[in-house]
């Protein structure tokens, strides 16, 4: 028996709450409401995107029954045998690693964390922390804004690839990049989000996507 109907993931941000949430910020009447609505659904996008990877990485594949139950069962899978059974000993949860893992390539959008993934680790562990409205916004625009590295050579320095939220938000690379590049700032805007958008400009030179 499968139960692969139980195999869930949260799914990427909308890229119109991503631009609702930064123009509202510039007039100085941000919603918590919707502060919230995208801080906690990138903080869940993060959750599945590296409990995802860390299977595919480690073999650690985290029970989904025991999960929507607010428990937490990993599961060690054999990675030499592509079709073994997960089986899950506390709620007897099972499936095939490669229905799992095929059920998961076809969630909404890429799942593995790549090279971003110390990005998206840590926001999960700042976002909780956030007691402000201003640092909620910050720890926001800073994972967004995050760059891929890829190393292109030991002896040279890692290379601006892409943004973490190609993982996050819902569309394409060019759509993610457009909407990135576009984002309203205004007078009530934090200096470190002004910051940012300088950091993302320059970062945004060295992308091979130019």
């Amino acid at each position: 028996m499968s139960d692969r109907s139980e195999i869930e993931w949260s799914p990427r941000v909308s890229l119109a709450k991503i631009r609702a949430l930064y123009v509202s910020e510039a007039r100085g009447d941000c919603d918590d409401e919707l502060i919230e609505e995208v801080g906690f659904g990138l903080l869940a996008r993060c959750r599945s995107v590296m409990e995802y990877t860390e299977a595919l990485e480690t073999g650690r594949v985290c029970c989904k029954r025991c999960q929507k139950q607010g428990q937490t069962t990993l599961i060690q899978r054999n990675p030499h045998k592509p079709a073994a059974l997960l089986h899950c000993p506390v709620c007897g949860w099972q499936v095939r690693w490669r229905v799992y893992k095929a059920e998961s390539e076809t969630a909404d959008g890429q799942l593995t964390a790549g090279h971003a993934g110390a990005a998206f680790t840590r926001y999960m562990a700042v976002y909780p922390q956030c007691q402000t409205r201003e640092e909620k916004i910050i720890a926001i625009d800073r994972l967004i804004h995050e760059f891929h590295w890829i190393l292109i050579r030991e002896d040279k320095p890692a290379r601006a690839h892409k943004p973490a939220a190609v993982n996050l938000l819902r569309g394409n690379t060019r759509q993610v990049f457009e909407m990135l590049n576009e984002l309203t700032y205004g007078e009530n805007t934090p200096p470190e989000l002004l910051e940012g958008k300088t950091w993302w400009l320059e970062q945004r030179k060295k992308s091979p996507l130019e």
